[in-house]
């Protein structure tokens, strides 16, 4: 018997009560038949399988999404170099129904308890039976470049990292969770440190101590002497920083936003350049 679960970290009692669908899987068709029926006023869909076939959704359901994930990453990557801009692309994607809005935000990788565990198991099991998923292996290779790529952006904007005073707003791998594991996060504040960079990090559902950086309880302490300020995790709080404050406390004035979450307006407007993924660079005017 398989009966897979779709729940997300920080929405599982709505995604529970709000399911996309109903997946039951077993030898026994009258006994997943039984099951699925459990879910009956629940109003979903139901995909009534054989046992492996279920387990397999599961799989594929998660990989696709990290296979996406990793996909519009390296979109965003190539509109810097072109001199397109991501939220465009992306706006023009989502409108096909083929393809959805959802999954479609760049970021410094996924992470978490979920898409990195299910996209090796899945390379894995492949090659159990013989079977080379080279386009699955080389998502997973995406998302470890990603997180080099957001470090260079990082370091181009202080020039070299050694020394360089760094604050980090977020740390758990999204936001509404306090969940550090597989945390893009954490691998970005890890390099800056092997980097020798000083790295100060808050994060509101996280706290005590971490290695290679100091963990604050309030954001703007993040921005004391820093360098460069870097979003990391998206929470919507960061949205509402003073940011002539955070530039009075700054040293220097660059702001690497790898959720493209803040408005650039209110940061150029404090006196300080902001730099997203697959946007062009924004800086303040001088005078």
């Amino acid at each position: 018997m398989a009966n897979p679960e779709f729940l997300r970290e920080g929405t599982a009692v709505a995604d529970f009560l709000n399911p996309d669908r109903i997946v039951v899987g077993a030898d026994d068709e009258a006994a997943a038949q039984w099951v699925a029926g459990l879910y009956a006023d629940l109003a979903a869909p139901s995909v009534v399988t054989d046992a492996a076939s279920a387990e397999l959704v599961k799989y594929a359901a998660n990989c696709f999404l990290a296979m996406k994930l990793s996909y519009v990453n390296a979109i965003a990557e190539l509109c810097e170099r072109l001199g397109a801009d991501i939220e465009s692309v992306t706006e023009g994607m989502g409108y096909d129904r083929r393809i959805g809005r959802s999954f479609l935000k760049p970021g410094p990788g996924w992470g978490g308890s979920c898409l990195p565990k299910d996209t090796h198991a899945l390379v894995q099991v492949a090659e159990s039976v013989g079977f080379d998923f080279s386009l699955l292996s080389a998502a997973i290779q995406e998302n470890i470049a990603q997180r080099d790529r957001i470090v260079a952006k990082i370091a181009g904007t202080v020039g070299t990292l050694a020394g360089a005073r760094i604050g980090v707003l977020g740390l758990a791998f999204k936001a509404g969770t306090s969940d550090l594991r597989d945390s893009p996060a954490l691998s970005v504040t890890a390099m800056l440190a092997a980097h020798g960079a000083e790295v100060t990090a808050y994060d509101p559902a996280v706290g005590g101590e971490l290695p290679g950086m100091r963990v604050v309880d309030d954001p703007y302490q993040t921005a004391k002497g820093a360098d460069a300020l870097v979003v990391l995790t998206e929470w919507d709080e960061f949205r509402r920083l003073d940011w002539n404050y955070v530039a009075e406390l700054m040293h220097g004035d660059s702001v690497v936003d790898t959720r493209n979450l803040l408005d650039p307006r209110s940061v150029l407007a404090a006196g300080l350049s902001w730099l997203g993924l697959g946007r062009p660079r924004a800086r303040a005017l001088a005078g």
